[in-house]
């Protein structure tokens, strides 16, 4: 008897763990089941949020691009067209000087009684500095850092508009020395332009040979037209026609449209009065800084998504197949002024103005490259 009511509470214990087991279980699995769910949920929430975010990017940079390339690439195409102009022009400015074009006389190019090749060359010059002005007006609008290409095209055109007004920066350290005059007379010329030239023996020193930026800005504005709702530079039958047979070298103001532009024109037609590399040994870097700016730039356009080593050494003089063609000296025969023939080494100053513009378009891809990087 006593057995069976043992075995009666053995049995009725194990049925209570099972059932107790049985519970736990139940009770374990369905909060299991719970949180399972809510993770479920969760995850689902999380993936719905990302792929919100990832089609609200994808869309965003879908409109930004077209807006980008819409505003901006119009304007890339002229900047090549211009930076390859102004490079062009450089090279001629090279071949006048060598061939003695420059040389005083009714025969100099830039001082003879025909206007035409002095306002080409202001034309030149001005034009991509004008289109860098036009694309950095729409970047309010727009987010550069989507096209890299279109990124470096930008800076190189910004440091273009940069060397425009570096006389002072290119003649300091770490840039080469430049020996201006004999008695080792520093770059130091006066905050107000005189009207007058000073003599051919000191206007390397006593020139201003670059300009201020607001009146690169006047320059820019000169040369601007407006089409509609397009703003574009002056085509240079555009831009000579504006000024009406103006002559941007003589002192006199015309009325009207070109006595405007002559006005906002002055400071750069100024640096080029006159101008010779021998004389203007400052405004002679500066034109070399740009003309590797815009090597640069040809490089970019002909090698579509090339890395930025192989454009600039595309860039830099040094080594460069067409060194030649910048080389204002020659056999020295007719190039050398002769007021500046003795006491000043142009073949060092020429190596020194190559080896500066080398300098400074290493040093834009530097900095294009550190505020490419992003960020730690």
């Amino acid at each position: 008897m006593a057995d069976d009511v043992l075995s009666a509470w053995v049995a009725a214990g194990a049925s209570l763990l099972v059932s107790l087991v049985s519970l736990g279980a139940t009770i374990w699995t369905t909060r299991r089941g719970d949180r399972t769910q809510r993770e479920l949920e969760g995850l689902k929430s999380r993936l719905s949020d990302e792929n919100d975010a990832a089609k609200a990017k994808r869309d965003y940079e879908y409109e930004a691009r077209k807006r980008l390339y819409a505003e901006l690439y119009p304007l890339v195409f002229q900047l090549q067209e211009a930076a390859f102009s102004a490079h062009n022009r450089l090279r001629n400015l090279a071949l006048a000087t060598r061939g003695g074009w420059l040389a005083r006389g009714p025969d100099n190019w830039l001082t003879g009684s025909d206007p035409y090749y002095f306002t080409s060359v202001i034309h030149a010059l001005i034009a991509p500095v004008a289109i860098f002005e036009l694309m950095t007006r729409k970047l309010t609008l727009l987010d550069l850092t989507l096209d890299q290409d279109l990124r470096r095209q930008h800076f190189l055109a910004r440091k273009a508009y940069e060397a425009l007004r570096s006389d002072f920066n290119l003649t300091d350290s770490p840039y080469p020395p430049l020996v201006l005059g004999p008695a080792g007379e520093k770059y130091a010329p006066p905050e107000v332009r005189p009207d007058a030239l000073p003599p051919e023996t000191e206007q390397r020193w006593r020139w201003r040979q670059g300009l201020y930026s607001g009146q690169i800005s006047q320059a820019v504005d000169a040369v601007l037209m407006t089409d509609g709702e397009t703003t574009r530079p002056m085509t240079y039958a555009e831009f000579a026609k504006a000024l009406d047979g103006t002559d941007l070298r003589t002192p006199d103001d015309p009325r009207g449209r070109a006595g405007e532009m002559k006005r906002a024109l002055r400071p750069l037609a100024d640096v080029f009065r006159d101008f010779h590399p021998a004389r203007r040994p400052v405004t002679w870097r500066i034109l070399l800084a740009q003309g590797a700016c815009y090597r640069a730039i040809a490089a970019a356009t002909r090698s579509d998504g090339a890395a930025s080593k192989d454009i600039l050494c595309t860039a830099r003089y040094a080594g460069a197949k067409d060194l030649a063609d910048f080389d204002w000296i020659g056999d020295g025969e007719h190039s050398i002024p002769p007021a500046l023939r003795n006491g000043i080494d142009f073949d060092a100053e020429q190596k020194s103005a190559f080896a500066a513009a080398d300098m400074f378009i290493v040093g834009a891809f530097e900095d294009f490259s550190k505020r490419s990087r992003p960020p730690a």
